[in-house]
């Protein structure tokens, strides 16, 4: 198959699984709590109304990673949907932390259930929101866990994968509890190698080396070697993403990225655009940086503070920087790919691609 061809297959087979496993999902609360049908509907709604299927892609990849095109297309079909479940308990746990109002074009989870409370005349309805998304999430993830455990596979494979999937959602637990504290330190006190450990953490361990090690092991071709070589290659591959998404976030189109204009910003994301800025601006620049995420509140941030922050960003260096550091950390994943003997040269080349595809993308 060619790349595209790739991409197409494993959209065509995640996005098939999700609407089987909603539709099992609806069967399952009207027999068991059909009063709590919402949480149905909007757990569907949210994952289905967009994104780019990734990691459901990485979990294909590490499948094939030792032999490409092979293995029972069941199994890997649960796991890549498992994955895209866990993606969207993460997602609406996360926008509940930045308070975002907006997901992939639409309302988040927490805004839709607050707007939900209001129309039917309820009481104290934002926490009613932030409370169901809660629970919304937590539905997702136990989802997740359901559907890795839905063949019957071997008992080391078993092991391994559960611990596997465990010990990534820790790792993001640790990065993301990094990031909610770094929000409340002064710009003065982050440093680049505070911000590229919450990226090796949130993104490149759970968004790149997660998904292939599940992958991986559930193809039961793996063994320690491969698994250590994908994440050489996942964790740079996975900074250098984030990195690319951060420029998005500050700088892309809202009609193109499907959230708020400057949503970055206000949310105070102290991304590492901002924080080398900040060591690189002159005085009136370092105090107008200062003042946006060490003293406004987020509903005091105006377009005006955010457009100010792209400009110093820009004309510091910040952004000539980050984009230098996306070329170093895509240089370190494909050096991983080509030291690598277990990787399947298929593999790697896809890899290669999907690389360049993601860390030099527009939205």
């Amino acid at each position: 198959m060619s790349r595209e061809d790739v991409l197409e297959f494993a959209m065509n087979i995640v996005n098939s699984n999700l609407a089987e496993f909603f539709n099992a999902l609806y069967n399952e609360v009207y027999e068991e709590a059909p009063k709590a049908a919402d949480l149905v509907t909007v757990s569907r709604d949210y994952t289905l109304r967009g994104g780019k299927r990734l990691r459901a892609l990485l979990v294909l990849v590490g499948y094939w990673s030792g032999e490409w095109g092979n293995g029972d297309r069941r199994i890997v079909a649960s796991v890549m949907t498992a994955i895209e479940l866990l993606q969207s308990y993460l997602l609406i746990h996360d926008d509940i932390m930045d308070r975002d109002e907006m997901r992939r074009g639409g309302p988040t989870v927490h805004v839709w259930f607050s707007r939900m409370c209001r129309e039917r005349g309820w009481r104290d309805c934002e926490h009613y929101g932030v409370s169901q998304a809660i629970t919304t999430g937590d539905l997702l993830e136990a989802s997740a866990v359901g559907l890795l455990a839905l063949h019957e596979l071997a008992p080391r494979i078993l092991k391994d994968l559960i611990y596997t999937y465990a010990k990534g959602l820790r790792k993001v637990a640790y990065g993301q509890f990094l990031d909610v504290m770094f929000s409340q330190l002064p710009l003065s006190g982050i440093g680049e190698e505070d911000v590229i450990l919450v990226y090796k953490l949130k993104t490149s361990s759970y968004t790149v080396e997660l998904p292939l090690h599940l992958g991986a092991i559930i193809s039961s071709k793996y063994n320690s070697a491969l698994l250590k070589e994908l994440s050489s290659y996942a964790i740079p591959a996975g900074i250098a993403f984030q990195i690319r998404d951060d420029i998005i976030g500050l700088y892309g189109d809202p009609a193109t990225t499907g959230k708020p204009a400057g949503s970055d910003v206000k949310s105070k994301k102290k991304t590492i655009l901002v924080v080398k800025a900040h060591e690189l601006a002159g005085s009136s620049d370092r105090q107008l940086l200062e003042e946006v995420y060490d003293k406004l509140g987020e509903h005091e941030i105006s377009d005006y503070h955010v457009e100010a922050v792209r400009r110093i960003v820009k004309e510091t260096g910040g952004l000539q920087y980050a984009e230098e550091l996306i070329s170093k950390y895509v240089d370190m994943a494909n050096e991983a790919l080509n030291s690598s003997r277990e990787i399947c040269e298929e593999a790697k080349e896809f890899l290669r691609w999907l690389t360049y595809k993601l860390s030099y993308r527009e939205k």
